[in-house]
């Protein structure tokens, strides 16, 4: 078997039986995917055919078959998860304290550290209800990190049964993974894990060999996604002023003219957006609505050369946007080579 790696053992677990941390979470993922979008993206893949004879007799892993109809592969990293009793906290968001001013802790069961990803792990698997489905987890033994980092996100008000979609007050959604079951499918009262340690569970390096595969590629392929979005949005503090030296388009802060060049007004393609990160590398081509859910994160800033088609200059994010009309709408500056 392959050494673990060194933040968790890999593992399989029901998603619907683990809990969330946070009371809640965005409707999108950082790079914008849409959380309902992305979770009609898993596919699925059988457990190991093993015969009896050779199953595995592990010291530190559950014995004998894995009791799951199928593994669920998602289109990005495993999530991590913990074993850990919670504080129990009123909706307010306070911690509760028993008669001697001690917190009082709910039972113990897995959290996810990993909340959005959850979220579409099992809206995946209540659609399939009541197929058990199981996916590759890490299971975490220690709180990565400063410990009061990441111990500040368990603040779940439910013992993380629910959790609220939405960023505003008014736009909460509460939502349990039985809201998307099947029409007509009866709901149990709560999923139990099949242990609440990493040595209850199966290993997935024998049990879902081609699943861990799928878990190591896409986590190097999250991990050089996430590095580009942060060589965007680094500089972006220190780059909030117009450039010395480009004249500025009256009435519209930030805009400049470029008499240098032939541009014309545009509507905004749907596909087809690069920019050219701080390392001058060419990053894409991506699509309008992806680029338009960056930008209201803040990733991009006025200096960042950017497109919207190969045919065209790089040329400064600020540039491309006509007096009074918000980046990625409707219409673009576009230089011609």
């Amino acid at each position: 078997m392959p050494p673990q790696e060194p933040e968790g053992k890999w593992r399989l677990l029901n998603p619907l039986s683990v809990r969330f941390s946070q009371p809640r979470i965005a409707r999108h993922f950082r790079d914008g995917h849409l959380l309902h979008e992305t979770a009609k993206q898993f596919s699925e893949v059988p457990l190991e055919d093993i015969p009896a004879a050779q199953w595995p007799t592990p010291n530190d892993s559950a014995s004998g078959a894995p009791p799951y109809d199928t593994v669920l592969l998602p289109p990005f990293p495993a999530i991590r998860v913990i074993s850990w009793r919670p504080k129990l906290r009123r909706p307010d968001g306070e911690a509760e304290k028993d008669v001697y001013g001690d917190h009082i802790l709910g039972k113990r069961a897995w959290f996810a550290l990993d909340n959005r990803r959850l979220h579409s792990m099992q809206q995946a698997a209540a659609k399939l209800w009541p197929k058990r489905c199981c996916v590759v987890v890490q299971c975490i033994e220690e709180v990565p990190g400063t410990a009061i980092r990441e111990l500040r996100k368990f603040r779940t008000t439910t013992e993380g049964r629910t959790v609220q979609l939405g960023a505003r007050a008014g736009d909460m959604l509460e939502w349990t993974w039985s809201d998307d079951m099947p029409a007509g499918a009866s709901s149990p009262d709560e999923v139990e894990p099949d242990g609440f340690f990493s040595e209850d569970l199966w290993d997935s390096h024998t049990w879902a060999s081609q699943a861990m595969h799928v878990a190591t590629r896409t986590a190097a392929e999250h991990a050089e996604e996430e590095a580009a979005l942060e060589a965007v949005a680094a500089p972006a503090a220190a780059s909030t002023r117009p450039t010395p030296g480009l004249p500025m388009h009256a009435g519209y802060a930030g805009h400049y003219q470029r008499p240098d060049r032939q541009f014309s007004l545009s509507p905004c393609p749907s596909i087809g957006w690069q920019y050219m990160d701080p390392a001058g590398k060419i990053q894409g081509p991506f699509g309008l609505e992806k680029m338009r859910l960056w930008h209201q994160h803040g990733f991009f800033y006025p200096t960042l050369s950017m497109r919207c088609d190969q045919t065209d200059h790089f040329t400064a994010f600020a540039e491309l946007w006509p007096p009074g009309i918000p980046p990625f709408t409707f219409q673009v500056v576009r230089y011609k080579m």
